[in-house]
């Protein structure tokens, strides 16, 4: 490594350091100077080399990585993105939307691919804002955090299975979570931590930025995120941390693992009816649980336990729960209030 490439990351990491201490101060206080780091020199220097790392396909503009290395050169693309995030002439373009295979299914998955340029000023803003929010993540959240993992969420399954003998399991779906995240609500949450109306401004940008398919334009709505985008793992973040929130405030018995939109939720008992209160948490985000994807199911641990990503619970065999009728005790006729954020 470089000594400016050390030097480079050294000076974000110190950086990320400070607003981490700061906003672990004070978990409600709400940053306002933001904005200028965003497109400090080293901050925008260490974002294209990790959007470099990725080479990821082009967007609408068909400019891949290695055009803007030979045609542009790195120096110039981001002394060019600097001046303009810093003359606030800054504008994101519409996403190439394009259709992933679902390893074993016959439907696709919309891919949003936004400008290699957006990816980069995403990847910033990320850099800065995500060391505050990080400090109001719950434990149960592993995806697309830092030092956190899908091995780690199957790990927490495992233990709540073995250790805490708690067999009943719901498989929980979120149905079309990124096409149905309401703007409204996620700006809210966003806003209890962050009040540079300059950083709302960029996120509200790529959220209404638009889509591009196939040469049509549709223009973006008041709900939905591109699923590719470098923020949206954040964002989704930020707004299922409200529903974290609601379980560990509802004190249902029981363990939440989230990885970003899929959710497994180990239980002692009453699967069916903390599922129906799971649905009443989500509906207050105006999310919803899939009706068939979602299950609720028996544990029986059988040979090595393997951990793999959190989409199903590898590694298990699992019986059908059988529930007749919802047989609860007081704490589940319980009256529970809850706030989102």
């Amino acid at each position: 490594m470089s000594a400016k490439a050390m030097n480079m990351r050294e000076k974000v990491q110190a950086l990320q350091s400070t607003l981490s201490r700061a906003a672990k101060q004070s978990l409600d206080r709400r940053f306002g100077a933001l904005y200028d780091k965003i497109y400090r020199e080293d901050v925008l220097w260490v974002a294209w080399r990790r959007v470099r790392a990725n080479r990821g396909a082009s967007g609408i503009d068909e400019q891949s990585i290695e055009h803007i290395e030979r045609e542009i050169g790195e120096e110039r693309f981001l002394s060019e993105l600097a001046a303009d995030l810093r003359a606030q002439n800054y504008r994101p373009k519409a996403v190439r939307r394009c259709w992933i295979e679902k390893p074993g299914k016959a439907e696709k998955r919309p891919l949003g691919i936004p400008v290699i340029r957006d990816r980069v000023c995403q990847m910033a803003t990320k850099l800065v804002i995500e060391p505050i929010f990080e400090t109001n993540f719950l434990k149960c959240s592993y995806g697309f955090r830092p030092k956190r993992s899908a091995h780690m969420a199957m790990r927490a399954i495992k233990s709540a299975i073995l250790v805490k003998k708690q067999a009943v399991v719901i498989d929980a779906d979120i149905e079309k979570f990124f096409d149905r995240v309401d703007h409204k609500i996620l700006v809210t949450l966003i806003k209890k931590r962050i009040s540079d109306p300059r950083v709302i401004k960029l996120i509200r940008g790529w959220l209404k930025a638009g889509i591009m398919e196939e040469g049509r334009y549709v223009e973006a709505g008041e709900i939905g995120t591109p699923q590719g985008a470098v923020i949206s793992p954040l964002l989704s973040n930020v707004y299922l941390h409200s529903f974290d929130k609601m379980w560990e405030q509802s004190g249902i018995p029981g363990t939440l693992v989230r990885y970003a939109d899929d959710l497994v939720l180990v239980l002692w008992r009453y699967g069916e009816w903390t599922q129906r209160k799971v649905e009443g948490m989500l509906s207050r985000l105006k999310l919803r649980l899939h009706p068939e994807k979602t299950r609720v199911i028996e544990a029986e641990p059988v040979g090595v336990f393997e951990e793999k990503a959190l989409q199903t619970v590898r590694g298990w065999i699992f019986e059908p729960a059988r529930f007749k009728g919802d047989v609860v005790e007081s704490w589940a006729n319980q009256t529970i209030r809850f706030e989102l954020g």
